[in-house]
């Protein structure tokens, strides 16, 4: 949304801004942010034309042509952060490159290898995805956004480009595995790498059964607080019941479990996984000294500048020496490799002018896929709906970040010492059994072509015009993948926000027509009549 986006370079303190193709973007403008020097990259040659006359651009468009040292920044990711805000991590080369040049020679990473490019740009997972080929000489594949976007096309995209090396996360990857063609064998991928969230055996297995010819399965673990990864499991013939192993760490890294008043574990022994190594980020910026705890002084060594980072992830050893992952100690939450920070969203929902209370959580559904619950007390007199809570948080957050179930309630419980009694709040109902008692079928043909879309993509057999589309199970990923069916076709413009603003699939419908009344009658498509070709195909 463009109020984070507009947060983010502020935190950065971001001087410059480069953009691809015609036109800014609609949030940057010299007034908006006078102190930023626009650079536009010419699309055909990929020449960068600075705005300001002083800065001496190379024939290649560099701007930046003095060697960074090891220690310099290299790069600066956001993830969730409790206070509000999102946190800033900084990274720097040496730790990059470390990474890289582990994973290049680990995995015998050369020029016959294709990667793939699939991660979204605000991960830190993309500096995987983007500079292993090229530090390797192998080849990075990018899919156009039509691929992206659809997750039917993903698995194909993939087959038909040979991809050899494959980052993901195991939640979307098992979201793409719905749709496989039977042609599709994926036989020249060597090596796929998961990380981001626990990986199961169940999972493993149904990966192993839909495509047996596909190469080695390796489990990641790490912050983005430590650069990437920090460390590895290579997923045997037989995986281990249950979650697998994150295994052990790679060179110049150690991996403790550290119990109470800083005590080492031992074998079984659950505590909190803690990370060392010199080849972690230079940490957060204008951070607290509350965020900064989290990188604490070595208390195991007389050594200031030796810090170990405390991740807050419940670990311990397995008898044959390697890690297992036991989930948070506090409220940290992963949505389909999103870490999130429930506290933040809470403390931008209390900001919403009708409310009185809020509280968000995470909740694991189903197939053990977490989702998000916001629990909120709207103020007296008020008449606050759930579209106005999402379409509020849809202009601050990422989609990710937006409670799939939002359950009023006329007061927060909580515990005589003054926490919130989470035990004492209500289980929301998902699904098909939050729909409404008005069920009514599709009327129109664009309500009618709309359910049908919904239909593909959502775990129901019917929908009615006032079902919601997050009641019905909907969260990001669905949302992406209705958005672009709806843009295929309605030819209208579509943005993700929208399903967020109408939720309900007659006031989606009633958008999609009144964005399509509004266009030149050239530009419009006939939904009638798209319908009726749509009820002929399937005869």
């Amino acid at each position: 949304p463009e109020h984070r986006r507009r947060l983010m370079r502020q935190e950065a303190k971001a001087n410059r801004y480069v953009w691809i193709g015609q036109g800014l973007p609609h949030d940057v403008s010299a007034k908006t942010e006078p102190d930023m020097i626009l650079h536009h990259v010419e699309p055909e040659t990929g020449i960068l034309l600075g705005q300001q006359p002083d800065v001496e651009i190379s024939s290649g468009g560099e701007i930046f042509p003095h060697a960074s040292q090891p220690d310099d920044p290299a790069y600066l990711f956001f993830t969730s952060g409790s206070s509000g805000n999102p946190k800033g991590i900084l990274g720097k080369h040496k730790s990059l490159s470390h990474f890289l040049t582990w994973q290049a020679r680990t995995f015998q990473v050369g020029p016959k290898d294709r990667v793939a490019q699939l991660t979204a740009l605000s991960f830190d997972a993309v500096l995987r995805d983007i500079f292993l080929p090229l530090i390797a000489g192998a080849t990075l594949c990018l899919p156009d956004d039509q691929v992206a976007l659809d997750p039917t096309k993903v698995i194909p995209w993939i087959d038909q480009e040979r991809i050899t090396i494959l980052h993901a996360v195991p939640t979307v990857t098992q979201f793409w595995l719905r749709h496989i063609p039977e042609e599709v064998k994926l036989s020249s991928l060597r090596w796929t790498f998961f990380s981001g969230e626990p990986l199961t055996d169940a999972f493993v297995n149904q990966w192993r059964q839909s495509f047996p010819e596909s190469g080695q399965l390796v489990n990641f673990y790490g912050p983005t607080e430590t650069t990437l990864i920090k460390c590895w499991f290579v997923i045997p013939d037989s995986p281990p019941t249950g979650i697998q192993p994150i295994g052990y760490p790679m060179p110049n890294t150690q991996a403790l479990i550290v119990g109470s008043d800083t005590r080492l574990c031992g074998i079984g022994e659950v505590g909190e996984i803690v990370l060392r190594t010199p080849f972690r980020t230079l940490g957060y910026i204008n951070a607290s000294s509350e965020q900064q705890r989290g990188f604490r002084p070595n208390p195991y060594l007389d050594d200031p500048s030796d810090l170990l980072y405390w991740t807050g992830d419940r670990g311990r050893y397995r008898v044959d020496g390697s890690l297992e992952i036991l989930g948070r100690m506090d409220n940290q939450i992963k949505i389909r490799g999103v870490r999130i920070e429930p506290e933040e969203i809470t403390t931008i929902l209390r900001g919403h002018p009708d409310l009185e209370a809020a509280a968000v959580l995470g909740n694991i559904g189903k197939d053990s896929d977490n989702y998000l619950v916001a629990y909120v007390v709207s103020k007296s007199g008020t008449s606050l709906t759930e579209q106005s809570i999402r379409t509020f948080l849809s202009s601050k957050i990422p989609a990710a970040m937006i409670p799939s179930s939002i359950v009023f309630l006329d007061v927060l419980p909580f515990t005589p010492n003054g926490k919130l009694d989470r035990r004492a709040l209500p289980l929301p109902v998902l699904n098909s059994q939050n729909r409404t008692d008005r069920f009514i079928e599709p009327r129109t043909p664009v309500e009618e072509e709309l359910a049908r879309i919904w239909l593909e993509v959502l775990p129901v057999d019917q929908v009615g015009i006032y079902d919601n589309f997050f009641e019905l199970g909907g969260h990001s990923l669905l949302a992406m993948q209705v958005m672009n069916r709806i843009q295929k076709h309605f030819h209208v413009p579509f943005l993700l926000e929208q399903i967020f603003a109408t939720p309900t699939l007659v006031e989606c419908a009633r958008h999609i027509d009144s964005v399509a009344t509004k266009r030149p009658a050239s530009d419009r498509t006939d939904h009638s009549s798209l319908f009726q070709d749509h009820e002929e195909g399937l005869i």
